[in-house]
């Protein structure tokens, strides 16, 4: 059983104030001895001490937790997200509180008002992106937020993004490189900052080697394993379908692999493939897949270090914007263009 301050105080043989100054940090005109400090300290863990940080959160207007709101937790790319988070929560100094919205946008405005309601310290959210107000109220009322991956180019607020249209630049020019010429994009949802910079660097690549854009080759405006069925379907199915294809994002990629394998498709020697946002299970593929691998790490660090900053100096705009690269990793999904 965990002890009492007043436990700790009659072993040490002080008054539990000065054992509670010691154990919250709080010195308010109250000089403790680094000796006494280092005894109460020694003296607590002995004895199991847990701080009670509900009723310091009360005193201090604290709740000691952070609200995440993300698509869908079963997503490998959002399950790696709040992964990496929760790495940065080094001392266990926080709880997380997990929200899906399903990238439904009335979803997300609901979460948000409930965590606000539960007093989260901070939110870290990844965007809908179809309604921006319910953010706006967040930098306007000073709430400690960072928006992950996705942002609102009109709204200026901390936020963890991607060089999306530097890393499908990369990737459309590895294509071209191999020879292709007939480049398709399957895209997501057309509202999302991610899915805009990747069509932009798509369409940049294409004009940078001289090569017309054909916008039967661009399909597709959904985020499910079904959307990506779908476009690639619409793909397999013109009279002259593209010989490699850029796949916007990681779960997309499944249903787009299927479709291929249906028809009788054989990647990368019919077509050759590139998606977006690695999976540990992407080199296991039948074909190992060729992908934009994305530093989830590096991405819940930088998030979880503006939030804190923020959190420190909740008055203050910060605005702080960081962008990452990703690492693009050649595999056996690409393959020379036929003939070339």
């Amino acid at each position: 059983m965990a002890a009492t301050l007043k436990q700790i105080a009659d072993r040490v043989g002080v008054h539990p104030s000065t054992v509670s100054r010691v154990l919250t940090g709080r010195n308010e005109n109250f000089s403790v001895g680094e000796t006494l400090r280092a005894r109460i300290i020694d003296t607590a863990k002995e004895m199991n001490y847990v701080a009670n940080e509900l009723a310091r959160g009360l005193r201090l207007q604290k709740s000691h937790t952070i609200g995440i709101v993300v698509p869908d937790i079963l997503n490998p790319l959002y399950a790696g997200l709040v992964r990496s988070i929760e790495k940065e929560n080094t001392n266990e100094r926080y709880s997380f509180l997990i929200c899906n919205t399903d990238e439904d946008q009335e979803k997300e405005i609901n979460h948000i008002a409930m965590l606000r309601n539960k007093r989260m310290d901070g939110l870290l959210i990844v965007p809908v992106q179809k309604k921006m107000d319910h953010i706006k109220a967040l930098w306007t009322d000073n709430y400690p937020f960072v928006l992950i991956l996705r942002r609102f180019e009109k709204l200026a607020t901390n936020a963890v993004v991607m060089e999306n249209a530097q890393d499908a630049y990369k990737a459309v020019e590895h294509l071209i490189k191999l020879g292709h010429r007939r480049i398709g994009f399957v895209r997501g949802r057309q509202t999302s900052y991610e899915i805009q910079g990747r069509e932009q660097g798509y369409r940049s690549a294409l004009a940078a080697y001289h090569i017309a854009v054909d916008p039967h080759w661009i399909v597709g405006n959904g985020c499910s394993a079904k959307d990506g069925y779908s476009a690639a379907t619409e793909l397999i199915r013109q009279s002259s379908m593209p010989s490699a294809l850029l796949v916007s994002e990681n779960v997309i990629i499944v249903g787009v692999l299927e479709a291929l394998f249906e028809a009788g498709l054989s990647i990368p020697y019919d077509v050759s493939v590139v998606s977006f946002a690695d999976m540990t299970f992407s080199p296991f593929f039948s074909t190992a897949l060729t992908t934009i691998s994305m530093p989830i790490d590096q991405i819940g660090k930088e998030s979880m270090q503006i939030l804190m900053k923020q959190i420190a100096t909740p008055t203050r705009h910060l605005a702080r914007v960081k962008t990452l690269s990703g690492h693009f990793i050649v595999r056996k999904s690409t393959h020379k263009a036929f003939g070339s």
